[in-house]
């Protein structure tokens, strides 16, 4: 029997899905019937979810944005930590003394170097000096004319008791012996007043006015020196007690009060407390910094002129701040807002005034009180908005 020529072998029709037609065909035309028949979707009216203007955003409650925006309450707790600030360690002008010559001369020896330890007395350099050769030829010649006044004194009294001289030779003589002997305590006093040790006719030695360390030192054997000089030879300190100078930031002076104890962690070495003994009114103006002293023992001697610390100071344990997430926080022109919510669906930009930065926080020094709600998450998306409406 002759098959039909429009009729299909069974591989063709497949076995199994009978005499219609093919699946693949059948999901086919579906697919084509349900798209001829299914509605458009109706447009989403996106400005009726989001309103913005000049003083803030209206988010509809299905608005897309809320994935964006989280709220939160502002609560208080204790203030941020200030970070470090820093500092370095300057001589206490108390303990200090600065050293130079009383005569012109040139310096002879120098036995002392930078950072030297001495005790009060010791020899620190000599000076080769015609000055004080002068000077002490000046001693021995008044020493001489009290000794020669002393004896015509004698001389005069002796005559008068034999009746060979008037009384005012006597009286004369007493005279002229006591302006010798002022002369000669001048001088003296003028020598102890160099407080140096002679050794020979014009060579003496500049000693240790205290116990201290050499701090400061311009000094070489050759040098010509005197008591003009301006700048000091040397300068002498005691080192048990420093002062460190700490710059803290303007928004960080406030946590600072005299007689305060505050943390000084010096460079390798271990840390040690201070008391803060001077706070500046004047606000250095390129750093926006105060300078504070800082008044410390330092028996170990680690805390060496010149070198950097970083000093700590404690909040006041007291305070409380309501304190924010940093992106809370943006800048609207030249002020920093937070996005509060006024009502419902409602996010108006207030003004704030933000205290210290530190993990992520931000303090508020005023305007948002404890309690309010505002935007913890989304406030620069909510700032956008409010720039592109004023835009247009």
């Amino acid at each position: 029997m002759k098959t039909p020529s429009n009729s299909l072998a069974p591989h063709q029709r497949g076995e199994g899905q009978g005499e219609g037609p093919s699946l693949l065909a059948t999901l086919f035309l579906a697919t084509l019937a349900l798209a001829g028949c299914k509605k458009p979707a109706a447009p989403v009216d996106a400005a009726a979810l989001i309103k913005a203007d000049a003083t803030g955003v209206t988010l509809a409650a299905d608005a897309p944005q809320w994935k964006y925006v989280e709220l939160s309450v502002a609560t208080l707790g204790p203030a941020l930590s200030p970070l470090p600030v820093p500092g370095h360690v300057d001589l206490d002008p108390k303990r200090t003394a600065a050293v130079g010559v009383p005569l012109p001369g040139r310096v002879e020896a120098v036995l002392v170097r930078l950072g030297s330890r001495v005790k009060q007395g010791e020899k620190l350099f000599s000076v080769r000096s015609g000055a004080f050769a002068d000077l002490d030829r000046e001693t021995e010649a008044a020493r001489a004319q009290v000794a020669v006044r002393l004896r015509l004194l004698e001389r005069a009294r002796e005559l008068y008791e034999l009746k060979a001289a008037p009384q005012k030779d006597v009286l004369a003589s007493e005279a002229e012996l006591k302006e010798a002997e002022l002369t000669l305590k001048a001088a003296e006093s003028k020598q102890r007043s160099l407080s140096v040790a002679a050794e020979g006719d014009n060579l003496f030695w500049v000693r240790a006015a205290r116990v201290g360390t050499v701090v400061e030192l311009d000094l070489f054997p050759g040098q010509e020196v005197g008591p003009d000089r301006e700048k000091p030879l040397l300068k002498l300190s005691d080192l048990d007690e420093v002062l460190v100078i700490a710059d803290v930031p303007e928004s960080d002076v406030r946590d600072v009060h005299l007689g305060e104890a505050v943390s000084i962690q010096p460079q390798g070495s271990d840390v040690r407390q201070g008391v803060v003994e001077y706070i500046s009114e004047v606000v250095e103006p390129r750093r926006r910094t105060v300078e504070v002293w800082v008044r410390a023992k330092n028996p170990d001697r680690q805390l060496r002129p010149n070198g950097f610390v970083e000093v700590v100071i404690k909040p006041d344990s007291t305070a409380e701040v309501v304190k924010v997430p940093d992106i809370a926080v943006v800048t609207q022109g030249t002020r920093s807002v937070v996005f509060v919510a006024t009502s419902p669906g409602r996010l108006e930009p207030r003004p704030v005034k933000p205290g210290r930065r530190r993990d992520g926080m931000t303090e508020i020094r005023s305007g948002l009180e404890p309690g309010t709600r505002f935007v913890s998450h989304g406030a620069l998306l909510l700032l956008n908005q409010v720039d592109l409406s004023s835009d247009t």
